[in-house]
C-alpha cells in the first residue's frame, strides 16, 4: 500500500513539473521560466545537471540510468523533459544530443519495463523522422 502511494505521489509530482513546463512553454513569452523549470526538476529529481545527462554517451547513460534504479514513472518523465525541451526541433548538436537520449529511454521502458504508450509511440515517430531528415 505505501509503495503504491509512493509511486502515485511521485508520478503526480513529476507530472505536475512537465504540465508547468508546458505551460509556460504555451505562453510563449517565458523561455528563461521554461528553462528554470526544467534544470530545476533535473536537479531535484534526478541529481544531475543538464551538462552532466548530455555529456554521457549512449552507453554511459544506460549505465547512470541502471545504477539510479529509477522507476518506470521517473524514466517516461526523463523522457518527456528531453524531448520537450529540445522542442521545437532545430538543426543543431544540442536536439539531436536530447532525442537520442529520449530514444534510449523509450527502448529502455519498451525493452526492460515492457512499457509502451500511445504518446511514446507517437514521438518516437517524430524523433526518427528528424534523424532521418538530419543524417542521424
Amino acid at each position: 500500500m505505501y509503495r503504491r502511494d509512493y509511486f502515485l505521489n511521485e508520478t503526480q509530482r513529476l507530472a505536475q513539473a512537465i504540465a508547468k513546463m508546458l505551460g509556460l512553454k504555451a505562453a510563449g513569452d517565458k523561455p528563461d521560466e521554461v528553462r528554470q523549470v526544467y534544470n530545476e526538476v533535473l536537479n531535484d529529481e534526478y541529481e544531475v545537471k543538464e551538462a552532466d545527462l548530455l555529456a554521457f554517451s549512449n552507453d554511459e547513460f544506460v549505465r547512470w540510468l541502471h545504477q539510479k534504479r529509477f522507476s518506470e514513472a521517473k524514466i517516461n518523465t526523463l523522457a518527456q523533459l528531453l524531448y520537450y525541451s529540445a522542442e521545437p526541433f532545430g538543426n543543431d548538436d544540442l536536439t539531436l544530443n536530447k532525442l537520442q537520449k529520449t530514444i534510449t529511454l523509450l527502448d529502455l521502458l519498451e525493452q526492460e519495463h515492457h512499457m509502451q504508450l500511445f504518446e511514446n509511440i507517437s514521438k518516437r515517430q517524430l524523433i526518427q523522422q528528424y534523424l532521418k531528415q538530419h543524417g542521424a
